[in-house]
């Protein structure tokens, strides 16, 4: 009884492998294909100008949308001369937007 359970599964994965092979199981599909948009690249960096009030920050002001890091590091690239952890109340700053 074993030997033929051993028989019937061997013919079955040879038989699978067989039809995957010859036929396929899985057709192609066509997906459309769409070009890049170069457009949001050349249009340089989204920010939004916050004239700061006293106990602000650069964290508070921008949220969560990223890692700390890159959001002090886009801050300084926006400001040139301006250190994040050194902005002063009543300046107007450029702060990242993130989607």
């Amino acid at each position: 009884m074993k030997r033929l359970i051993f028989v019937c599964s061997i013919v079955f994965i040879l038989f699978i492998l067989f039809y995957d092979l010859k036929i396929g199981t899985i057709p192609i599909q066509d997906l459309p294909v769409y070009e890049a948009s170069a457009k949001t690249a050349a249009q340089g960096p989204v920010y939004k100008t916050v004239k700061v009030q006293p106990g602000d920050t650069v964290m508070s002001i921008v949220g969560q949308a990223g890692s700390p890091d890159d959001i002090v590091k886009d801050f300084e690239a926006l400001n040139p001369n301006v250190r994040a952890n050194a902005i002063q109340a009543g300046t107007a700053y450029k702060f990242p937007v993130y989607p």
